[in-house]
Formats: C-alpha cells, structure tokens, sequence
C-alpha cells in the first residue's frame, strides 16, 4: 500500500509534465512547431538508436553481431513511435547495464516521451485541427490578434499581408495572430491550407453566430487577455458594418483597455459610413461613449489614396513653387467619368492639391452629369471655396470632348473612370496622342481605374499609370496603416501636450490629425527641405514670407478637408446665435464654433475673412470670461500648424512616447 501511495504523485506529475509539453507545441506558431518536433524527433532516434543498439550487443561480438545488433536498434527505434519500447528485453541482457542507473534510465524514457509527443503532434496536425486551433486561439501567447471577417479571397489576400508585414518578413510574425472568417467559398480544406501557410487560423461563419462569438473564441474580454491588442476588420457584404461595428462598441465597454481594439470597417455605401461615424462620436456624459478607435474605410477610398501616395499633386511638373512670389502654378485637374470612384478620386484631389497662389480647377465630364451634378453638390456644399468645378455632359468619342481637351493644356491631372477597362485605356490612348499632336512637352499625369486587375506593371507608359488593384490596398500598411497612424498621433499628441489619448478622439478628429498628417511632406516640399533636417530645426522655416504662403497653403488645406466631408460655412451671425442658445454645462465657445450635425464650421472661410472672424469670436470670448480664448486668432492657428512640423517629425521618431 506503502508502494502504491508514494507511486501515483509522481505518476501524476510526470503526466501533467507530458500534457504540457504538448500542449505548449501545439499552441505554438505551425512553423515552431515544426522546429520543436524536429528537434524532439532528432533527440528520441538518437538516444533511443543507441541505447537498444549497445543493449543489443553481447560481449565480444563480431561484425555480424554488430550489424545484427543496428538493425534490431532500428527496428526498436521505430517501435518507439508507436508507443511501444522493449525496455524488459533491455534489463534482461547479460550485463544489464541500465540498472540501477537512474540518469541513463531516465533520459531513455525522456526519449520515448519524446517519440510520444512528436507523434501525438502529427496526429493532432492531422486529424485534430480544430482542437489545436481551439488552443492557440485560447491560449496562444501573441501580442496582437486580428479577426479579418469578409470575402474570401480579399480577407485571405489581407490576412497573409498582415501576418508577414505585406511580405517583408521571410516567415509571419510569431507575435500576431490572424483569424479569417471567409465569406463565398466552399472549398474549406484549400482555405485551411492557406490560412497554415501564414500562421493564420480559418473559421467558417455561421447564421446562428454573430462576430462576437468568434471574438469570445479568441480570448477577447477575459482575464488574462487585457492586455493583448484585438484588431477587428469587418468587410462583411452578408450583413451591415455599421451594425457589426455597434455590436462590437457595446459589447467590448469594460471588457478591454479602450486603446487594445481597433475596429476597421470596410463600408460599401454612404449610410454606413455614416451611421459609423455616428457611433464613433456618439457621447455620454460630455464623454465618447464608446472610447476605442474606429478606422472607416472603402475599397474606392483605398484606390485613391494608393493612386496619390504614389503620385502626390505636389510632385506634379507644374506645381514647382516660383522663388520671386513663393507661388505654385494652377493646379488644374481633369474628371473622365464621374462615378463613385471618380467622385472619390475628385474630393481626395482638392484635400491634396491646395496651394497658395494658385486656385485649383477641376473639369467634371460624364455624359449622365445631369443626373450626378446635383446629388454631388449638395452633400459637398462648400466645395467652390477650395476648387473652381466646371461639370461637362460629354461622351469620349464624341467631337465635343476633343475640342475640350485644346482648353486644358496646362492639366496637371487627369482620371480616368469609365465602365470599363478597355474604354479607359482607349481615352487615355486618345489623350496622349492628342498632346504629342499639339508638340506638348509637359504631360499630365493620366490615371486609369484597372477593374479587372491582373496588371503586372502600374505604367502603361510614361507619366500613364492604372490603379485600382486589390493586391496594391489589400495590405497591413494600407488599410491597417500602423506606421501611417505613427504622424498623425504625433500631431495629436503635440497639440494635446500629451493629455489627450488617441483613442479618446471621436473619429473625425483623428481623420483631421490623419489629412493634416498626410500633407506634411507636401509642406516639406514647398519648403525645400527634407524630413530628417526638418526634425533638427525650431520652426520650419525662418523666411517669414515663406512661412505666411505656408500658414495660408495650411488654411486652404483645413478648408478643403472639411468641404470634402461634407461642411459647409457658419455665418458669424449663426455663431452668435449659438452662443446665444447655448443651455449646456460645457464650453459655450467650442458649441457655438462648430456643429457637428448640421456639419458647420465657423472657420470655413478665405484667410483674408478670418481677421474679422477672429474678433467677432473673441467678443464671445470675453463674454464667456474665457481668458485663454479671449486672444485667439485663426491666423496664428494656421501658422502653429507650420511651425510644429518639426515638433510633429520627432514625436513620430519615437513612438513609443506616444499616447495609443
């Protein structure tokens, strides 16, 4: 009884020492796991080949003995991997030579342990994947998880590209997760296959589980994942994001830390981008409601931003800025076909083709303008005050629409959006013929929706490049955009003095820090100097006329990215009603300047208009007993913003001090 008792706590740990040994590999990455199995693999053939080759040896044996002996090692060696030993056979040997040795017997049975695990882990890789999912879902020890729910083949395309940095790594990152919830596709063993490649774990959606179910799989809310970071990525076309989005927002209050989840919204109309948006700056008790960061997307808006990212306006030939008048020349931009991706391509344009001394221009054609013009003006009210827009109601191949071309030589930039690929290319054909006709030597850049993808090469020819891939957008640095995200919480966290976290900004105040981001190498351009001089400096230039045309290229670029989501200008007379009407506990100052859902702003103006402006405003301000107000001038505003870029490149060098 003695024997029996001391014998099974020993049992039991060396079970629960054998349990974890293969759990521990199987909640590792697929390519540690194949490491640690070859590595336990190598260790158990080569102790188990020598110990039962030398125990098969008898004394004085000849060379046939000691082949004889090697096979029967081999044969005992193989044994080992289907859970059987002859270790008896063993201690019955002349010399017995394992016993009474407790180091040699035991690192002969850590060798069949060995074996054990090594074939337990190909079975389960073979047969129980579900089961080794389900642990590293659980359990596996990753920093960052991401659930990437939507069409198959864009979820994948996406999923590989987070998993490897889009690729720059040889092999993923260990310290990521990849979770795809594919939609359209049946063929389950070929997706398990792709997601394996990666590191990635493949779960099919079902009708009776919504995402949280799947977010509840992979740890999210409990105890010992607080601290990893969730990125949910919705571009579900099964079901409405914005919904997903709410769900995700209600459910996660008090279950994580607001900066540990991500949530990017993938959205294919205008309703839900907006009830989106309304989510995220939805407020409770003078605070968001549901404090954690919203990215919202659309493929078209990827495509755009692809194409100017590559192609910037402040690289074009004709926007050099003159030395004598520090002025840039027209900027003047040509619209063929005016669909939703030519109304995207339009309004990322004027975002990021404002200059001072210039007055950007764009000629809209499409032959169905009638039916689009108005629709597009009245969500974009205040478009005139950023862009002269000329609608035109023309067909490509018509005579009306060569005429045209002979008006706008000085083009700087020219889309192409028409129905389909081979009309595209055609027009763009016709374009370039017609300047190489007229002996022009300055080509605009001709940019050309590819919809059926498949492209190998962006340029058709010089200065002829097509966008619109999904292999060019569908990437960690493109709709995840960490590193981008980098500046535009530099820029947050200047302004904020750190006192204000990123996620603690409603979504249209982190798209503000993100287009104020985005046009700070534009700013670096016109100032003839480069990113890294401009970090070592106080203020970006000391040439006070250059940093006017900056503070005023800055106001025309504010401008131009509220009109371009959807503002349009407050009277000062509204702003004192407001005033006037304000009955809240806040700031009377910041209600009366802004509304946000009328989509108002007090400081959507020409610079010239904001002298009077400013006083108008600092009444109001000596009224509320708003000292620090009470000296504000928009003017100088514009001009921080210039004078920060150097604070904004070193606080993007070490992001790390940060506020997420």
């Amino acid at each position: 009884m003695d024997n029996f008792l001391s014998f099974w706590p020993s049992t039991i740990v060396f079970l629960i020492a054998f349990l974890i040994v293969v759990f521990f590999i199987m909640t590792r990455s697929r390519e540690k796991q194949v490491k640690i199995c070859i590595a336990l693999l190598i260790f158990a053939v080569v102790v188990g080949f020598t110990y039962y080759s030398y125990g098969y040896l008898k004394p004085g044996s000849d060379d046939t003995n000691i082949i004889v002996a090697a096979l029967r090692g081999i044969i005992s060696t193989f044994k080992m991997f289907s859970l059987n030993d002859n270790f008896g056979e063993l201690m019955r040997s002349e010399d017995a030579w394992l016993a009474g040795n407790i180091v040699l017997i035991s690192l002969f049975w850590i060798a069949h342990i060995c074996a054990a695990v090594v074939i337990q882990a190909a079975l389960i890789g073979l047969f129980g994947r579900k089961l080794v999912d389900a642990f590293r879902l659980r359990f596996g020890s990753f920093r960052d998880i991401f659930i990437v729910k939507g069409e198959a083949e864009t979820a994948f395309l996406l999923a590989a590209n987070i998993a490897t940095h889009d690729a720059s790594l040889k092999h993923y990152d260990p310290n990521r997760l990849v979770v795809i919830l594919p939609e359209g596709s049946d063929d389950i063993k070929n997706m398990h296959d792709k997601a394996a490649s990666f590191g990635g774990i493949m779960l099919l959606p079902a009708k009776n589980r919504n995402i949280l179910y799947y977010m509840n799989s992979a740890g999210f809310g409990s105890s010992g994942r607080r601290g990893k970071k969730f990125n949910v990525v919705l571009m579900s076309k099964n079901v409405s994001v914005g919904d997903e989005a709410r769900l995700i927002a209600e459910y996660a209050i008090g279950k994580t830390d607001p900066d540990k989840l991500d949530v990017f919204a993938m959205t294919s109309s205008e309703f839900d981008r907006e009830e989106i948006e309304r989510i995220a700056q939805q407020k409770e008790d003078g605070r968001r409601k549901y404090p954690f960061t919203f990215h919202i997307v659309s493929e078209v808006d990827l495509f755009i931003r692809q194409m100017l990212d590559r192609h910037p306006p402040f690289e074009c030939h004709n926007l050099s800025r003159n030395e004598a008048s520090a002025e840039a020349d027209d900027f003047t931009v040509m619209m063929i076909g005016f669909g939703n991706v030519g109304q995207n391509a339009l309004l990322r344009l004027i975002m990021s083709g404002q200059f001072e001394g210039s007055r950007m221009r764009a000629i809209v054609l499409d032959k169905k303008i009638d039916e689009i013009r108005d629709r597009f003006l009245f969500r974009y009210p205040a478009l005139e005050l950023s862009c002269d827009i000329q609608f035109v109601g023309v067909d490509v191949h018509s005579e009306k629409f060569f005429k045209l071309l002979n008006e706008v030589d000085n083009a700087s930039y020219i889309v192409i959006t028409l129905d389909t690929d081979v009309r595209n290319k055609q027009t763009a054909s016709d374009i370039r013929m017609h300047f190489e006709r007229k002996g022009t030597t300055r080509h605009p850049n001709i940019a050309i929706i590819e919809k059926s993808g498949g492209r190998q090469s962006e340029y058709l020819s010089e200065n002829i490049f097509c966008f619109g891939l999904k292999e060019d957008v569908y990437k960690e640095s493109v709709i995840i955009r960490e590193d981008a995200d980098i500046m535009a919480k530099a820029v947050n966290d200047t302004y904020s003095g750190g006192s204000q976290p990123w996620y603690e900004l409603d979504w249209f105040t982190q798209e503000s820090n993100r287009a104020s981001a985005d046009f700070i190498p534009a700013m670096l351009k016109l100032a003839k100097v480069s990113a890294e001089e401009a970090a070592e400096k106080d203020t970006l230039t000391d040439d006070k006329e250059l940093a006017e045309t900056l503070a005023k290229t800055e106001h025309l670029r504010w401008n131009a990215f509220h009109a371009a989501m959807g503002y349009d200008h407050m009277s000062i007379e509204e702003m004192n009603q407001r005033f006037e009407n304000y009955t809240g506990s806040g700031n009377p100052l910041s209600y009366c300047r802004k509304d946000p859902i009328a989509k108002k702003h007090i400081c959507l103006v020409s610079w010239d208009e904001l002298d009077d402006l400013s006083e108008a405003y600092r009444k109001l301000a000596r009224r509320a007993g708003n000292e620090r107000e009470q000296t504000r001038d928009f003017k100088i505003n514009d001009s921080e913003i210039i004078d920060n870029i150097p604070k904004f490149l070193r606080a993007a060098k070490a992001p790390q001090k940060l506020l997420k």
